[in-house]
């Protein structure tokens, strides 16, 4: 199996919120780097936040655009699309849902090691998503 494919399984898991497979994927401990959180190592930590981010957008869905792969590394711009029907987990706290969609621009960056995920480390605007959501203002044009 590829980098790629590795990944797009893994994206496959995110866009059926079946994460059966996890263990096959990723590396036991595996680093993971959020936005505003992390970095956490494990499987579980990884696949608990896939899950509670499903929650909050139990339609979620990944859009890969554009893949590299580089070595060791996979790197992935994408989009994840979904509505907000549940509740979204923050550093700050729970936030109720606000039934608003949102199309989420991102770049993952993957590096396997002996085909198995070793270390995933996510980046979008974390503000973006919150301005989408109506719970942040949107910023001031120039």
């Amino acid at each position: 199996m590829t980098h790629q494919q590795l990944v797009d399984r893994h994206y496959t898991e995110i866009d059926t919120a079946d994460f059966s497979d996890a263990e096959e994927l990723f590396s036991l401990d595996v680093v993971t780097w959020l936005p505003d959180a992390g970095p956490f190592t494990g499987i579980e930590p990884f696949v608990e936040y896939g899950r509670a981010f499903l929650r909050a957008f139990p339609d979620g869905r990944i859009h890969r655009d554009h893949y590299l792969e580089s070595g060791d590394r996979v790197v992935v711009e994408g989009r994840f699309t979904g509505t907000n029907t549940g509740p979204l987990r923050t550093p700050a706290g729970e936030l109720a849902p606000t039934g608003r969609a949102m199309t989420l621009p991102f770049a993952d960056v993957f590096r396997v090691v002996e085909g198995k995920i070793a270390e995933h480390r996510v980046y979008y605007d974390s503000l973006d998503l919150l301005t989408q959501l109506g719970l942040a203002p949107a910023p001031a044009s120039p």
